[in-house]
């Protein structure tokens, strides 16, 4: 029964390990401690919630909705890109419309772009 018990709880601690999109506690909110990760923060500065995007494929990459997420209409305010490329906001939805860039390794405290989507590699 304890073997049981254990196989049950695996698949829900990966799925909150893996999910991406999700605001970080708030012991961890200043930091972006993850490699080829963008750290997304809802104030200057790298301050209150925190939203981390990756692609699964780095050799593809991938467009994030970030409205779908709850993170759009400019709501990123400051950001760290962990990865080797440059990451990609954009004004629209489906990383359309007018683009801004946050180089690999940049961290940047203030960010005054209304984005509803990134690209991420």
């Amino acid at each position: 029964m304890k073997i049981r018990s254990i196989l049950l709880a695996l698949p829900i601690a990966a799925a909150l390990t893996l999910a991406p999109g999700l605001a970080a506690p708030a012991s961890a909110a200043s930091t972006c401690e993850f490699t080829r990760t963008l750290c997304l923060w809802e104030n200057p500065s790298y301050g209150g919630a925190r939203f981390t995007v990756q692609a699964l494929n780095p050799s593809v990459g991938t467009c994030v909705d970030l409205a779908w997420h709850g993170w759009g209409s400019g709501r990123a305010e400051s950001a760290r890109n962990t990865a080797s490329t440059a990451a990609t906001l954009y004004t629209g939805t489906a990383c359309t419309g007018t683009a801004y860039q946050i180089p690999p390794g940049a961290s940047i405290p203030s960010i005054a772009f209304n984005s509803n989507s990134v690209y991420v590699y």
